[in-house]
Order: C-alpha cells, then sequence, then structure tokens
C-alpha cells in the first residue's frame, strides 16, 4: 500500500503515446486470495488478473498502472489503475466486457475513457483508507477474512484522542516497515484520523496525501494498544515523536484494511470528451 510522496511522484515524468485512448478504472477486490496488488511470478495478484481480461480484450498485452500496491489479503472499495489503449469501446461496454473477464471476487466498478497522459499513481494526490475491526466476545465467521477480530473492550475515547494527534504534518518514521528500497522522507500530511464504533464495529479511517509502507496498520496496531489500556495518550505520542520503528506496537493485520479512494485534481482525471 505504499503510496511515494506527493513531491517525488511530482517529480517523475511519465512516456506516454497522445494518439492512444486513455482509461481510467475504479476497481473493487476481496484481496483475501490475492497476493496483494502488483504482478509476482507464480502468484495470484490483482493487477495480473486485470492485465489477463485487457489482453483477451485487446489481443495484445497491455501495461496497467495502479494508484498503488496493497498487500496480500488487504481488500479495496476504490482502487484506480489506469492504461492506454487504441479505442475499443465506450466505457459502458468496456466495464461490462471486463468484468465477463474477471474473477468473481474482483470488479471494476466504473471506467471513464481520459486523457492518454493520466497515471493512476503519478497524478494521484491523496487516498482514503478504511480499517475494521470486530470487538466483541464471540467470533463472528462470517467476517474472518474482512476484520480483525479483538475480542477485550476497547476504549474508544482513548483511541480518539490519539488518533486526533495524528492529523497535520508528522514524520511517521515510528509507524513504517522497511519496504526494502529507499525513501526521500517519511513526511506525510494526514487530514483525517477517526474511529468510531458502529455496534461491535471499530471502523477506523485516514486520509493523506500520501502514506508509507504498511502506515495504516501500524496506526492500527498501536491505537488498539492504547485502547486495550497497554499505552496511555501521552505514550502514543511519544511513539510518534521517536520516530523509529522500533518504539511502536505490533502491525495491524491484512484482512481489515480497505483502500476506499484515491483523490485526484479534476482535471487530471476528467472525462476525455
Amino acid at each position: 500500500m505504499s503510496l511515494e510522496s506527493l513531491a517525488v511522484r511530482k517529480s517523475r515524468p511519465h512516456r506516454y503515446d497522445p494518439a492512444l485512448q486513455g482509461h481510467k478504472l475504479t476497481i473493487a477486490y476481496r484481496g483475501t486470495e490475492f497476493s496483494g496488488w502488483q504482478c509476482q511470478p507464480g502468484k495470484r495478484t490483482v493487477q495480473e488478473c486485470l492485465e489477463t481480461a485487457l489482453e483477451k480484450l485487446w489481443g495484445t498485452k497491455i501495461s496497467l498502472q495502479g494508484s498503488g500496491r496493497t498487500d496480500t489479503g488487504v481488500h479495496a472499495l476504490g482502487q484506480v489503475a489506469s492504461f492506454n489503449a487504441p479505442k475499443l469501446h465506450n466505457d459502458v461496454v468496456l466495464q461490462r466486457a471486463l468484468n465477463a473477464n474477471l474473477p468473481r471476487d474482483v470488479r471494476v466498478v466504473k471506467c471513464r475513457l481520459v486523457s492518454p497522459a493520466f497515471h493512476a499513481r503519478f497524478d494521484a494526490i491523496g487516498k482514503t483508507y478504511r480499517y475494521l475491526i470486530l470487538n466483541h466476545l464471540v467470533q463472528d465467521p462470517f467476517t474472518l477474512d474482512t476484520h480483525w477480530y479483538v475480542p477485550r473492550p476497547l476504549d474508544l475515547d482513548t483511541m480518539r484522542r490519539s488518533a486526533k494527534m495524528l492529523l497535520g504534518r508528522h514524520d511517521f518514521a515510528s509507524f513504517t516497515s522497511n519496504p526494502g528500497y529507499e525513501r526521500e522522507s517519511t513526511v506525510r500530511t494526514m487530514t483525517r484520523a477517526s474511529v468510531v464504533r458502529d455496534g461491535s464495529v471499530l471502523v477506523f479511517h485516514f486520509t493523506s496525501e500520501g502514506y508509507l509502507y504498511r502506515m495504516v496498520r501500524n496506526l492500527v496496531g498501536a491505537l488498539t494498544h492504547v485502547g486495550l489500556g497497554k499505552m496511555t495518550v501521552e505514550d502514543f505520542g511519544k511513539v510518534l515523536k521517536a520516530r523509529s520503528r522500533s518504539a511502536a506496537p505490533a502491525t495491524a493485520p491484512a484482512c481489515g484494511l480497505y483502500l476506499m479512494s484515491v483523490k485526484y485534481p479534476p482535471a487530471k482525471s476528467a472525462r476525455k470528451r
């Protein structure tokens, strides 16, 4: 789920053929049976399934660019991907054709014909993630792959107070795992960090210009630690300021995480007329 900083993304040019038609796909998938978004040899991935469907329609391999990666087991309701290809169908017919060639755990929920200059990754200016915790004495078997099960009571007030500390621009180094590549900065701007209770389910929402590797899952792991009384609100603030992963609790599991939406400048993602 890594998303590089806006400054880094904007500095990376990408080439495109203006003679081709740009396509923007909004995709939903259940991540349980996928080894993440990105193509990997010998593994089932969302990108591979979509590129296979594109090849069936166009009769040639087409490279699909996602807005960012999601890990094994992570779900999406609003992942965005783009590709350029000769115009084949209008957006309604193309959406229907793609879904007819996709497995049932991934669906194109929206298709738009856009400028070939549009790039799902480099043009993104923000993302919203949701995380779900089932907080109940008894595990619901229908949420095994869609929620993190936490049977002990969670203190919603202390979790909310801790989450408020995340708003604004901070160095989130304490809440990132090692991605295996260099990052220019671990500073990000968070515009939403909320947690509410809906019956026995705790719902987290995070909106930011960009994310570090496993940042949301690490944040949820720490906030849950606060809710369990294993850390105080003040301790949480100290972890944020420590800028060290070793200062933070364990990562929350992937099953409760959902990529909800990706934000773009209106001119970048507008329909091509």
